[in-house]
């Protein structure tokens, strides 16, 4: 409960603690502001002290004073600048580690995101607002009100010639904020589908050469290329105008207010000087609220990330409370599914029906399931990528929901169907870019999924490039590598998904020590194959139909086994020729031995 409430108020909390820096900001802003009546000041004494006296003396004094005012101006400039941008880069920080330690598992690097979790688009933006000039804008705006008082003194009829030009500018500015918001999603709704396309290029580059799927996708980028482009045109004219007006108004307001302090002068009820201070101070009220103005978009989508980012984290307090209790201890299960329910996210129909199912240290279970029965999305499930509709999974007595990523990787190891990876190394891959990365606990690893020699034998040995698709690997060595990446950091609960069958074929006797070690080590191993692989580790049998988990008979020992492994190489056969053409075929690949 008390983490949760932590949870909740930690947006608050860390905005807390840069309170007095931010207060120290905006403290210096005010000195800031004050130092710019320097050089209205300046031009008040020259014009009706220095050329009426004609004294050189008092012309070098005052303009050593404006130097040295001006230096002090641009330093605590810069400073403020600093300030804030170290503001924002630590409220980043603490906010990111706060996503990171209270993120589901199912909201680590999410579909379209472009973050690793979800919230960190807004953390990012909040962190660009107080870093921006937009902010900075702000606080000049607040002291605007000391500039229009000078010139209310200097001269109540400039200060309403000032007024009038504020006026305007409001006008304007709501004007532009009224019409600007289709144009705005239009834009921002073009630029994501581009964005869309070139995630998919990024991810399907080999798919779209290799299917000839070329023209098909040139013409869809053309497509949204151009309608983001006609858009960004269309957004950027309607408020580049209205910023050129702006600039406009503010020209016409300081001119006007110089063109009647002349007549002011003229009838002798204002004196050169104050005309000429009045004009620069109208200029430091009426640029400020141009900024301010122009800057308040920004300032709204600061409030809307702020506004999802409480509640983001109020959502996350709330799973923690309710929903995502831990029961450490109670069963001594390893892995524990109770009453486990899932939707298609697209569809939502039902594609795990109320499962349940415990695991204990040293089980090895087989789940058996023909394709779209949800074998995948069972062990997904288990790994806490898809967020069930109900039941709960604890492994060691603890939510998945709630498990960090670095706790993770200590409990689970998952071999997937379709093994990928990601650009670089072998020893990378293996090692699941581990910051410590081990060389030892790497090859200890590839020998147990029976690899490492294999390795060793290829000219860059562990330092061998792979890329996203393994495509310098055969299927069977891809598994391998899978395989030792699921095991590296020494897991609790192994889940393989379709099981690789050649494996059976080429490495039968070491695959099965390599299981036994795990058994012998407390590791609940989970196995999802299409067919009854009865291997010589298997304590406990599944099968997956219809969204629905039951289990069949303890498997027997002894000569079953053999003539369930003899059956499973006789079917294999033809796939495995065919594979055997497909990969060998023609110039060997890096990968192959």
């Amino acid at each position: 409960m008390k983490s949760a409430r932590r949870l909740e108020g930690a947006a608050r909390a860390d905005l807390r603690r840069s309170a007095p820096l931010l207060g120290f900001a905006l403290f210096v802003s005010f000195f800031v502001n004050v130092l710019r009546l320097t050089g209205p000041l300046f031009m008040l004494l020259i014009y009706d002290r220095v050329l009426g006296s004609r004294s050189v003396e008092t012309l070098v004094a005052l303009f050593a004073l404006l130097l040295g005012f001006l230096l002090v101006l641009g330093v605590l400039d810069y400073a403020r600048r600093r300030m804030l941008g170290r503001m924002g880069a630590r409220f980043q920080e603490e906010m990111e580690e706060v996503l990171f330690a209270s993120a589901g598992r199912n909201e680590i690097y999410t579909h379209s995101k472009t973050k690793p979790t979800v919230g960190m688009d807004e953390v990012d933006g909040l962190r660009g607002f107080f870093h921006s000039s937009s902010l900075i804008a702000i606080f000049d705006f607040l002291w605007c009100p000391m500039f229009l008082f000078v010139v209310f003194l200097l001269s109540p009829v400039l200060a309403w010639v000032c007024m009038g030009g504020l006026a305007i500018l409001a006008v304007m500015y709501a004007v532009q904020a009224m019409f600007m918001g289709d144009r705005q999603r239009t834009a921002a709704r073009a630029g994501a589908q581009v964005g869309e396309l070139r995630n998919l290029l990024a991810v399907s580059r080999t798919t779209l050469r290799g299917q000839d799927m070329t023209t098909g996708f040139h013409a869809r980028w053309s497509q949204r290329r151009n309608a983001a482009r006609d858009a960004s045109v269309t957004l950027r004219d309607w408020v580049g105008w209205f910023e050129a007006m702006s600039r406009v108004v503010v020209m016409v307001t300081r001119y006007s207010v110089l063109a009647m302090g002349a007549y002011l002068a003229l009838q002798g009820t204002l004196s050169v000087g104050a005309m000429v201070a009045a004009t620069f101070m109208v200029t430091r009220v009426m640029v400020p609220v141009d900024q301010m103005l122009r800057g308040i978009p920004q300032a709204l989508a600061a409030r809307d990330h702020w506004t999802r980012l409480r509640s983001l984290l109020s959502r996350r307090a709330a799973d923690m409370r309710d929903g995502y209790r831990d029961q450490r201890g109670d069963t001594g299960a390893r892995l524990v599914l109770d009453a486990v329910s899932v939707r298609s996210p697209v569809t939502r129909a039902p594609i795990l029906r109320s499962i349940s199912m415990t695991l204990a240290p040293g089980d090895f279970a087989e789940v058996t399931a023909m394709s779209s029965q949800g074998k995948t999305v069972l062990a997904e499930t288990i790994l806490g990528m898809w967020p069930n509709a109900q039941g709960r999974i604890l492994v060691d007595g603890r939510n998945v929901a709630r498990i960090a990523d670095a706790d993770a990787r200590s409990l689970f190891g998952y071999c997937p169907e379709q093994p990928r990876f990601v650009d670089g190394t072998l020893e990378e891959n293996i090692a699941r870019l581990d910051p410590a990365l081990d060389p030892e606990k790497v090859a200890f690893a590839a020998r147990r999924a029976r690899l490492h020699a294999a390795i060793e034998a290829l000219p860059d040995g562990y330092q061998t490039e792979i890329d996203a698709d393994g495509s310098a690997f055969s299927r069977f060595e891809r598994s391998q590598i899978a395989l030792a990446r699921a095991i590296y950091d020494a897991p609790r609960l192994l889940i393989i998904d379709g099981f690789d069958l050649d494996m059976l074929v080429r490495i039968p006797k070491r695959l099965d020590l390599t299981f036994a070690g795990l058994k012998e080590r407390g590791v609940a191993v989970l196995v999802l194959t299409r067919r009854p692989l009865n291997l010589a580790a298997t304590t406990r049998r599944f099968e997956l139909q219809d969204g629905k988990l039951r289990e069949l008979t303890r498997p027997a020992r002894g000569r079953s086994d053999r003539d369930t492994r003899v059956k499973l190489v006789s079917d294999t056969d033809m796939a495995r020729n065919a594979r055997s053409a497909n990969d060998r075929g023609g110039a060997a690949r890096p990968g192959q031995r």
